[in-house]
Order: structure tokens, then C-alpha cells, then sequence
């Protein structure tokens, strides 16, 4: 709420904005960022787990979810990978993408997110890829730079 106004601004100056909620506060933040600030992407968002009528909300409308592991868990948002609720919200059908957060603070990368994801919830190369379209599809870029990403997100196409 108290960022409601800030976000009409930068969205009235042509600005995209992402809310960031649902990490260390539970799923009523992350309602209120769709309800007050029309969110189409939240920075974080795994709480909404805790309300499954919200989660069947993010995945109808096609919320993007940004989510970043390694941190939830360095910060105790969840005690292990295991607790995290990454596939349980991907299985849901929430569009959910892997990010590092601060990476200097939680010694972490991109990479290391994607294979977080790939040795703690057996995630292949064709779900990895998925993520990466979401996060593509969901950019603030130009039509062409998306189209140039996304041709290199096929299948081979990245190294």
C-alpha cells in the first residue's frame, strides 16, 4: 500500500515496475501487490504457497513469479531445498522463473540457481529451458531482442 503511488507514477511515465513480495512476508503481500499495484510479475512470491486459492489466482492470470532459492533458503524462508515450494508452484501452473537475487550477498549466480534446481528437484534440460522462456517472455525488452532470445532457448540452442 504504501508503494501504490510510486508505482502509478512510473507506470503512467511508461515505466514497468516488480513489487517484490511473498519471501520474508506471507501470501497477504503478495495479494496486495496484485490488488493495489495491478502486478504482473513479483520479485519472490513463493509464499503465496501458504494460500491456495491465491496460487490458482497467479497461475489464471499469468503472474510471473521470480523466484530465488538460494536465498529463501540462506535466509531461512525455508529450512532446505526440499521445503521449498519452487515445483509445487510450477506444478500448480504458475509461471515461475529462477533468479539469483543478490548474488554477492548470498554467494550465489544464475547458474547455481538453475542447478539447484536441476540436483534438488530433478529438473531436466527442457524444464530449465521453460524457465528461461518465462523469464524471456516476461521481459521489459523490445520485441526483437525477444525474439533473438527466445530463438537461442531452443532446444541446442544454448551452450
Amino acid at each position: 500500500d504504501d508503494f501504490a503511488d510510486a508505482f502509478r507514477i512510473a507506470r503512467n511515465a511508461g515505466l514497468s515496475g516488480v513489487p517484490h513480495a511473498g519471501e520474508l512476508m506471507g501470501a497477504d503481500s503478495v495479494r496486495r501487490c496484485l490488488e493495489v499495484l495491478d502486478a504482473a510479475r513479483i520479485g519472490h512470491g513463493v509464499r503465496a504457497i501458504e494460500n491456495p486459492a491465491l496460487v490458482e489466482r497467479i497461475a489464471r492470470e499469468g503472474i510471473v513469479l521470480e523466484c530465488c532459492p538460494v536465498s529463501n533458503v540462506v535466509l531461512k524462508v525455508f529450512p532446505d531445498y526440499a521445503s521449498h515450494p519452487f515445483r509445487a508452484l510450477d506444478k500448480a501452473g504458475c509461471r515461475v522463473t529462477l533468479n539469483s537475487d543478490d548474488p554477492p550477498h548470498f554467494h550465489t549466480s544464475l547458474a547455481r540457481e538453475y542447478a539447484v534446481a536441476e540436483q534438488h528437484w530433478d529438473y531436466g534440460e527442457a524444464d530449465l529451458l521453460r524457465f528461461t522462456r518465462t523469464a524471456i517472455e516476461s521481459a521489459f525488452i523490445d520485441g526483437e531482442m525477444r525474439a533473438r532470445l527466445l530463438e537461442k532457448c531452443m532446444p541446442g540452442g544454448i551452450g
